[in-house]
């Protein structure tokens, strides 16, 4: 009887969670056939507003769900993202001229923010969702001269993302780390590979 509850109100939430997201879509009349730049930078901005709810609904979650030290851990990741993604899309923005500068922003942000995404609901579930070790395992099955460690290290690239996104990075590899035992040198090779290049 119980699991019937759980399952009937799981299923509620589910029901007005899909609801609400799609009066949100809704509202948003994106034609993608025939765009300015002032519309695509309100649909972008539109689909970052979005994505941005969803990864602060899970940052809540998952800092209710930690103990004091790895929540304190979480707060300070977080932060080290916030000027992360602040630094980065800011620095990338500034490279584009004209109108093309909002877009080239909100596109970067956009990327950063579903990447954080997928590594809070990592942080919470233990489920990676970046598409970095299947890109491994199918380099490593198809170059047959690669042992995995070398996949690993040609999948992740060697761009230098400088100091902000190193900060970040380790500090949010030594929560996979304490939480799912991920190694530390494949994690800063995961988080390479989250990072947009433009």
């Amino acid at each position: 009887m119980q699991l019937l509850e759980i399952i009937h109100k799981s299923f509620a939430v589910l029901s007005i969670l899909s609801v609400s997201m799609g009066f949100a879509v809704a509202d948003v009349k994106c034609n993608s056939e025939s765009l300015t730049n002032q519309e695509i930078v309100t649909c972008s901005q539109a689909v970052f507003v979005k994505v941005d709810k969803v990864l602060n609904e899970q940052y809540k979650v998952l800092a209710s769900e930690l103990d004091g030290s790895l929540k304190s851990e979480l707060r300070v990741t977080q932060k080290n993202w916030i000027k992360l993604k602040d630094g980065y899309c800011n620095d990338e923005s500034d490279g584009a001229s004209g109108e093309e500068a909002p877009i080239e922003k909100l596109s970067c942000m956009k990327q950063l923010t579903s990447f954080r995404l997928s590594e809070l609901i990592y942080l919470r579930t233990g489920v990676i969702g970046d598409g970095f070790y299947k890109a491994v395992s199918v380099v490593n099955e198809k170059a047959t001269a690669m042992d995995y460690a070398k996949a690993v290290d040609y999948v992740a690239g060697d761009v230098d993302f400088g100091p902000a996104w190193k900060e970040y990075a380790e500090k949010n590899c030594a929560m996979t780390q304490k939480l799912y035992g991920e190694m530390p040198g494949r994690c800063m090779a995961r988080m390479r590979f989250q990072m947009p290049i433009y």
